[in-house]
């Protein structure tokens, strides 16, 4: 199991490995890692939440907290109900890291554009109402 502090590391280590990526023109890659970004800043968070070093993934809590699913791991957070319409741009850059799935690596390759990719880490790491930014605060 990863603790808190590991899971940060790993969400800022996930983003410059896509930063990378993007540079190298390999863009489904981008998108690949940018959902784990997300995924371990939400599980941070859910430490934080539960009061545990250690994400409980693990026996009989592995059902409710071994996920990919953003959305899930964002109500487990308890930030389902701060994204929203009222901060406009915050939802506008979660409901596109929102897309990513773990399955996205069996996509054939081009499936993300340059675009694309472009998109998906800004609203990431956009500095105002990035997703990352976001969820930094909240860790």
């Amino acid at each position: 199991m990863a603790t808190r502090a590991e899971l940060k590391k790993l969400a800022y280590l996930r983003l410059k490995e896509a930063d990378a990526l993007y540079r190298a023109e390999l863009y489904d890659g981008v998108a690949y890692l940018c959902g784990y970004c997300i995924e371990f800043a939400l599980k941070a968070r859910i430490c934080k939440v539960l009061g545990v070093s250690e994400y409980p993934d693990a026996g009989r809590l592995r059902q409710a907290y071994a996920v990919h699913d953003l959305s899930q791991l964002l109500l487990l957070a308890g930030l389902q109900p701060k994204v929203g319409p009222a901060n406009a741009e915050l939802f506008k850059n979660w409901s596109i890291a929102a897309e990513w799935r773990p399955e996205r690596r069996y996509d054939p390759p081009g499936t993300f554009t340059r675009q694309m990719a472009h998109d998906l880490l800004e609203a990431i790491r956009s500095r105002r109402n990035g997703v990352l930014t976001w969820l930094v605060k909240r860790w």
